[in-house]
């Protein structure tokens, strides 16, 4: 007799596919693999153009101001770093990403621990406060060596340490870290940045900050607290009419409200001349070496000191970026266009090389966020276009628009900053497939739900290395749906039969009560 077929045989095809294992190097597609450009470049069509195009220039309406704001306020480099990591990062992603939504940028955690760095050199005399070049230049080693770190992460296919990273721990770090941007912010929105140089704060720590805020509350400038608090009202205001008439006017997604209140501000700064008022404004973009785009390789001999100084930090950005760059690109999804499938690995060695070219030019830490990248997709960038396009912006931009920038009021830019980095503590979470106590699959109830979790999920292809055919695939599907069902039905006030994700979580009877 024939032994038939059971459920845990595996399937080779999709058991390939799913366990994200590149072809051999003598196949044709051994180059695709690695260069999905040359798969969705065939496949792209001028009816994503419109989409594309609307969401790169929302986009850089709303995130452009705010690199400004990273590199002046947090990493304390010139503000055109900021600009150069939306001009080759998202660029570097486009070719060889697997998340075609995703937009990489500069973040506030990462521009904090690059200014923890800058801090040190200073410290220890290496160079002063005023001392963009060798600023630009920590920058740059540091953004080099956290891309190095994530690119042999990715060659070495380490992709899958994102399901065992200590959650609670880096949210809690993140979290910490807004907390030390919102004190760090205090003091421009207050108007109390001339006193701080001359008290010499602007690198001491949290508690010294606060202690200097309120021993000089008598002397805040009264005229740029009122930009902060108006900008941030106006702002506040506009989020919330988006939310309430989203449903019903989609079109109001793709207003740029940050956009506008950063263009009007600029306008009343130079109308009414505030600078000569006292208030704050960014003043003069240019770059450290007096000259645009200056190739630096970051790993040069001469760089062998600060490159030991800065191997913690840079350890840990690498760390903090892998970690969001994959919360948002398994909550986006790859939507399956030109059947470019996500792939932690290939993530890696994107976020990898595009810091790596991004470092030669001294520019700041940049990986996948997901709050910029919902905004992407929301406003309709389905394809990696959108982030060509924002490269081409930003660089339009920095060739055109830089004399535009000198009377952005700093402390509005500080308040933006300061309302980004609350998002950035609220990371999308995706519900993980964990084994129960009998060694089924159920959803982690613990984990609050963010979607349903889908089959080309790596928890689930892990567990399922199967085809579409297998009873074994569709009965793991079918346990995901049924828990997912039973939690809307709770928060809707009608609560199933059983609340459970898995049948045989329900209690035995000899364990009821009698």
């Amino acid at each position: 007799m024939s032994r038939s077929p059971t459920i845990c045989d595996p399937c080779p095809s999709t058991r390939v596919l799913l366990a994200d294992s590149a072809p051999p190097s003598g196949d044709p597609r051994y180059l695709s693999y690695y260069l999905p450009v040359l798969v969705w470049a065939r496949q792209y069509s001028w009816s994503y153009f419109k989409g594309d195009f609307v969401a790169a220039l929302t986009v850089a309406g709303m995130y452009v101001p705010m690199a400004l704001s990273l590199a002046d306020n947090l990493a304390h480099v010139p503000p055109l770093n900021g600009l150069y990591s939306f001009v080759f990062n998202p660029l570097i992603y486009a070719l060889l990403g697997s998340c075609p939504a995703m937009i990489v940028g500069p973040e506030a955690a990462g521009s904090l621990l690059v200014g923890t760095v800058i801090k040190g050199s200073v410290d220890r005399g290496e160079g002063g406060d005023d001392d963009a070049t060798l600023h630009a230049r920590l920058c740059g080693i540091v953004a080099g060596m956290s891309g190095a770190m994530v690119l042999i992460a990715g060659v070495a296919r380490l992709g899958f340490l994102d399901s065992v990273l200590s959650r609670p721990f880096l949210r809690g770090f993140i979290s910490a870290i807004g907390a030390v941007v919102a004190v760090d912010q205090l003091v421009p929105e207050l108007g109390l940045s001339h006193l701080a140089d001359r008290a010499h704060i602007g690198h001491a720590s949290s508690v010294d900050k606060l202690t200097f805020i309120f021993k000089n509350l008598d002397q805040v400038h009264t005229l740029t607290f009122v930009v902060a608090a108006t900008s941030f009202t106006v702002i506040m205001v506009c989020r919330e009419l988006k939310r309430r008439l989203q449903p019903r006017y989609p079109g109001v997604a793709y207003i740029p409200d940050r956009f506008l209140v950063v263009v009007f501000s600029a306008f009343l700064a130079y109308w009414y001349e505030w600078d000569k008022a006292g208030v704050a404004v960014l003043g003069k973009v240019e770059a450290a070496s007096g000259r645009l785009f200056t190739f630096r390789w970051p790993f040069q001999p001469s760089n062998v000191t600060y490159m030991r100084e800065a191997m913690s930090t840079s350890f840990l950005i690498a760390l903090l970026g892998f970690f969001e760059s994959s919360v948002a690109a398994k909550s986006l999804g790859s939507d399956g266009f030109a059947g470019i499938q996500l792939s932690p690995n290939r993530e890696l060695v994107a976020l990898g090389t595009a810091n790596i070219v991004g470092s030669c030019f001294s520019n700041l830490p940049a990986f996948g966020g997901y709050g910029r990248s919902k905004v992407n997709k929301s406003t309709g960038g389905r394809t990696p276009v959108s982030s060509i396009i924002l490269s081409g912006l930003t660089l339009l931009c920095i060739l055109f628009l830089l004399p535009y920038f000198y009377y952005l009021p700093v402390s509005l830019l500080s308040r933006i900053l300061s309302l980004r980095m609350n998002l950035t503590c609220r990371l999308a979470e995706t519900r993980p497939v964990v084994p129960n106590q009998r060694g089924r699959l159920v959803a982690d109830r613990r984990v609050p739900p963010r979607r349903v979790v889908l089959p080309q999920d790596p928890r689930v292809a892990g567990a399922c290395a199967h085809d579409d055919h297998c009873p074994r695939h569709h009965l793991l599907l079918a346990l995901l749906w049924y828990g997912h069902r039973c939690r809307s039905l709770a928060a809707a006030g009608h609560p199933p039969r059983h609340t459970s994700a898995h049948p045989d979580s329900r209690p035995h009877p000899r364990h009821q009560p009698v």
